[in-house]
């Protein structure tokens, strides 16, 4: 990712760990746990790289990189809540260590705290366009998650998955670049190439992810399936399973073992890569100087790829 990436990122996590300290013990507590498990910081780099390179106002785009880490760990939490994940970046998820109450809370502050940080964006008309801007994407976000969550992982079918990992997982890739985009008032047609890329590399992401499951990466293995979650590699294993076989595996599931093999995997990775390749068709409606940035998040799938 180019160098502006990174320029401001000691800021960025300085006024994140501000959002972190407070003064209510449990709270304070909850949000101490969650914060040693540490990320990559990948969304405010998106919105750090998007703003410098489009020549905004440092202040706007560093209080908007905050933003998108803040409402992305609070997803985090829900997320482990409503997918019932013990671990997360290899530790105890937050609910598993101190109850589901305590990260819906925790969660919801982080919630709160981010909508706050946008009030001290001192351009008054960036504060309204990304304050807009968030509203939808969390509404998206959670659209999404409620239909992950009802619907019947058995009979999910490719198009009804890729809808729900679309609304689940691209929003966090194009908020913190759209952003940046509708504050520098690009037009239309470059933030409606911004929201397709997004999309494919989200539904990529998620597909990624969904492989490190069946493997157990940092998880327990197949969790997905045994905890009745959507897995885009466990449907392509189905759909090619007769209705006996299918039977044997619902009434044991432990039996999904015996069905996966290394030609699955390399059939899942050829099928990222394709769908990169879809994402990257776009990439010339956008701005030249931010096509480097979308080249960088292909790189990091196809180098997470590279470890299966």
């Amino acid at each position: 990712m180019p160098p502006e990436a990174d320029e401001f990122l000691h800021v960025v996590k300085k006024e994140f760990a501000k959002s972190f300290d407070v003064k209510e013990p449990f709270i304070s507590k909850w949000l101490k746990h969650h914060n040693d498990s540490k990320g990559k910081w990948m969304r405010a780099r998106l919105a750090l790289v998007s703003g410098g390179l489009l020549g905004l106002s440092s202040q706007t785009y560093i209080k908007w990189a905050v933003v998108c880490e803040l409402i992305h760990s609070a997803s985090l939490l829900h997320d482990d809540i409503c997918d019932e994940d013990s671990m997360r970046r290899g530790k105890k998820s937050l609910w598993k260590e101190f109850g589901i109450p305590a990260a819906l809370c925790t969660g919801d502050y982080l919630i709160a705290e981010s909508f706050s940080k946008l009030t001290e964006i001192e351009k008054g008309w960036h504060q309204n366009i990304l304050l807009k801007l968030l509203s939808c994407s969390v509404k998206e976000i959670i659209f999404g998650q409620s239909l992950d969550v009802s619907m019947d992982h058995l009979s999910l079918n490719r198009e009804q998955y890729r809808k729900i990992a679309i609304e689940k997982t691209a929003p966090f890739i194009a908020l913190p670049i759209m952003g940046m985009f509708h504050c520098k008032e690009l037009t239309e047609d470059e933030c409606l190439a911004v929201k397709e890329i997004s999309n494919e590399l989200g539904f990529a992401y998620q597909y990624l992810n969904d492989v490190e499951n069946i493997i157990g990466a940092e998880q327990e293995a197949a969790s997905d399936f045994f905890k009745g979650h959507p897995n885009f590699m466990v449907i392509r294993i189905l759909e090619k399973l007769s209705i006996n076989e299918k039977k044997n595996i619902i009434n044991k599931p432990e039996k999904l073992h015996d069905f996966i093999t290394r030609s699955n995997f390399i059939e899942s990775k050829d099928e990222i890569v394709c769908i990169l390749k879809n994402a990257m068709k776009n990439t010339h409606r956008l701005p030249k100087i931010i096509q480097p940035v979308i080249q960088s998040l292909k790189d990091e799938i196809i180098k997470r790829l590279s470890l299966i």
